[in-house]
């Protein structure tokens, strides 16, 4: 029998930045974004403006925590999963960056 992960929702959702791999260009206003989590590859087409061009960073949002991990939505479809990703225990150190967005924008 499979138990569900029931979420437990945050009142206030934690500003986060999500460690990406590629990041290209694709015009003034978009780059397509590549990372890494729950040991699954994705890919996103984000607009500028949640970037962080020089750490290979995006904007992302923890508005769930779940057995085991957590739920974060970044602000673009991912080509495979849409806008939310389950982020577990054990890679959150390496997915997530808990320093809120206010740590500058270097794109």
């Amino acid at each position: 029998m499979i138990t569900p992960r029931i979420p437990q929702w945050r009142m206030d959702p934690e500003q986060v930045w999500l460690q990406c791999g590629d990041m290209t260009e694709l015009n003034e206003g978009e780059a397509v974004v590549h990372f890494m989590a729950n040991k699954e590859q994705y890919v996103s087409f984000v607009p500028k403006r949640f970037l962080d061009m020089i750490h290979h960073r995006l904007q992302a949002l923890v508005i769930a925590d779940v057995e085991g991990g957590l739920l974060v939505d970044i602000p673009a479809e991912t080509l495979t999963s849409g806008p939310r990703i389950f982020v577990p225990e054990s890679e959150q150190d390496a997915v997530l960056v808990f320093s809120g967005w206010n740590t500058g924008n270097g794109s």
